[in-house]
C-alpha cells in the first residue's frame, strides 16, 4: 500500500484502520503534549523565566494537522456510509 494513497481510493476497511491509528496518535500527542504544558509552565514560573511560557501556545499549532487529518478521514467514512444508505 503506497502511503500517498488519496482517501478516495482506500476502501472503508483501511479508512477504519487509518481512522484508529489516526485517534491513536492524536491521543498520545495530546497526553505528550499536556505533560510538556504543565513542564513548561511550572519551569517559567520557578525559573522566573516567562518567556517559557509562550511554548505550549505554539505546541497547539502542531496539533492542527493531525487533527484535520482525522477530520478528513471522519468525513470521508461518512460520506461513503450516507452513500451506501
Amino acid at each position: 500500500m503506497s502511503a500517498n494513497k488519496a482517501l478516495s481510493d482506500l476502501t472503508i476497511e483501511e479508512l477504519n484502520k487509518k481512522k484508529k491509528k489516526s485517534t491513536a496518535v492524536m491521543l498520545s500527542f495530546g497526553i505528550v503534549m499536556c505533560v510538556a504544558i504543565v513542564v513548561l509552565v511550572y519551569l517559567a514560573f520557578k525559573t522566573k523565566k516567562y518567556a517559557l511560557s509562550g511554548i505550549p501556545a505554539s505546541l497547539f499549532c502542531l496539533f492542527i494537522p493531525i487533527y484535520v487529518n482525522y477530520a478528513q478521514i471522519n468525513q470521508e467514512i461518512k460520506s461513503r456510509q450516507s452513500s451506501k444508505g
